[in-house]
Order: structure tokens, then sequence, then C-alpha cells
């Protein structure tokens, strides 16, 4: 009975997916409009934050049970697959151009975050409260500089056309049905998870992270099938970046207190790191999405799924 309803779950979060990453797409294309900003940028700030409701919510229902294990698994898992998975399909799928100059940085700033948490972590074994707040604190900024760089630099929108009221609403109807649809993703992995009896920290690492994972590729993905490069490879990046800052901070304020392992970290976040410094060469160096960049982040991905998953079985 566990595995019929395992299956209808999925099936009914693959649907959601999709229509809600289709929506959200169609509503960031009209919002960069109306609202003069660059496309990029509306990735990078208002379709991830929808995006990484899933992980948000998830880590704090995970928290609120006394899962923080899970929670940061979860995150982490999160800025593991996001990039490769997306890079590497869209980079099978074809060849798309990297426009926004400002990619690069934000990769640079996404690394300093890994690194950071890698130090205070192993310094410490522990998240703190403390350490949440530090996260929580670039958080704001990050929002602010991006916003700030991007005004301006969009197209101007008819001005018959210059109503918010519909794409906000189709933006956070997409939002709904992907926070709904990872839900029931999430459930029918964690139920499958139970059955082989997984740490909470792996289940977090590695079914619960790709679970929340799946809305970032069906909305990339989908942004790049309809020509919108700058929305996708924005959500990539922003989607990351507030994992790493709103919703980890949330957790450690939320726990408190709470421990972790040397190998934890090690055999994760360098992982972290790995794909985002793959990403800032690539957009330094080709300036485009290829199919040898994408069969490399898959690559990358496979590996941290497998090393993960030895460790665990180990």
């Amino acid at each position: 009975m566990i595995l019929l309803l395992s299956i209808a779950a999925f099936i009914g979060s693959m649907l959601l997916l999709y229509v809600g990453s289709e929506g959200i797409v169609h509503a960031a294309t009209r919002l960069a409009h109306t609202l003069n900003l660059h496309k990029a940028v509306v990735g990078t700030v208002f379709v991830a934050s929808v995006t990484s409701a899933p992980e948000l919510l998830s880590s704090l229902t995970a928290a609120f049970y006394g899962s923080s294990h899970m929670a940061l698994g979860n995150i982490i898992g999160s800025n593991i697959y996001n990039v490769p998975l997306i890079i590497g399909i869209c980079g099978l799928i074809g060849t798309f151009k990297i426009k926004n100059s400002t990619i690069g940085k934000e990769c640079l700033f996404m690394m300093g975050l890994a690194t950071l948490l890698m130090i205070l972590t192993l310094a410490t074994c522990t998240v703190a409260w403390w350490t949440g707040i530090i996260f929580l604190a670039f958080y704001p900024a990050f929002i602010y500089c991006s916003i700030r760089k991007g005004n301006g630099n969009g197209v101007a929108e008819n001005p018959r056309n210059k109503s918010l009221t519909k794409p906000a609403a189709a933006m956070i109807l997409g939002g709904a049905a992907l926070v709904a649809g990872t839900f029931l993703l999430v459930y029918s992995a964690i139920e499958l998870a139970e059955l082989f009896g997984l740490s909470q920290f792996y289940a977090g690492l590695t079914i619960m992270a790709l679970g929340c994972v799946v809305p970032e590729t069906a909305v990339s993905v989908a942004a790049a099938l309809h020509g919108e490069q700058e929305i996708s490879i924005g959500n990539v990046v922003g989607d990351n970046i507030i994992t790493a800052t709103l919703v980890l901070g949330l957790v450690a304020l939320i726990k408190w207190h709470f421990t972790v392992s040397v190998e934890e970290i090690l055999t994760t976040v360098p992982f972290m790191i790995l794909v985002t410094l793959v990403l800032f060469v690539m957009t330094r160096r080709s300036h485009k999405i290829t199919k040898p960049w994408g069969i490399l982040m898959l690559a990358i991905a496979i590996a941290a799924f497998i090393i993960e998953t030895f460790n665990h079985v180990a």
C-alpha cells in the first residue's frame, strides 16, 4: 500500500511541477518587462525566491520536528545538485548563451558562502544561532544588490500592460503548484527511504534535496526552451544563494544549536564549491552552456551522489 501511494504521489508531483514551472516562466518574462528589470535579475530574485520555497518549507518543517540533520542535508544537497543538474540538462538539450555579466560575481559570492560554512562548521563542529545570524545577514544584502544592479537594464513595457496583478498572481499560483508538487515528491521519497533505514542527513542530502531541486530544474529547463536563458541561469545561482543564506539562517535560529560531524562536511560542502567554480569558469571562458560543459556537470553530480552513498553505506 505504501508503495502504491508513493507512486501515485510521484505522478501527481510531476504534473504539478510541470504546470507550475510553465506558469512561472511566463510570469517572470512579463515581470521583467513591466518592472524594467534585467531578465537575469528577475530570475535571480523573483523566480529563485519562488523556487526556493520547497527548500525553505521542507527544511523548516524538518527543523521544527527535530530533524535538524535532515534540514542541513537538504540545504547542502540542494546546493550540490541544483547547478549541475540544471546546467547539465540544458547542455544536453542545446547550446545556450550566458548573457548576464553579473553571474560570475554571484558565483564568487556563492563560493564565499560555501567556504565560510565549511570553515565555521569544521572549526566548531556545530551549527549555532550565531551562525544563522551571519548567513541570514547576507540575504537582504544580496537581494538589494541584485535589484539595484538590474534596475533599468530591461526592456520597457507598453504602458497599457503596466499592471503587475496578472504576472504576480501567475507567479504565486505557479509557486503554489511547485510547493505542492515538491511536498508530494518528498513524501513519496521519504516513505520509500524509511523502508531502507536511511539516516536523516543522507535522506535530506539526497532524496529530499533531489526532490526540492526538481522545481528549479523544471523552471530553468522550461525557461531555456522558451529562449529565456537569462531567467534560467539567474534562477540557478539565485536559488543557491537564497538557500545558503535565508534557509540556512532560519534553520540555525530555530534549532539554536546542533552538532555536525567533520565527515559530513568534508564529503559534501566541497562539492558545493566545485560546481559553482565550474559554472564560474564556464561564464568566463565560453559564455555558453554547451554539451561538454553539460556532461561535466552531470558527471560531478553523479560523483557526488556515489561518494555520499558510499560513505553512508560504509
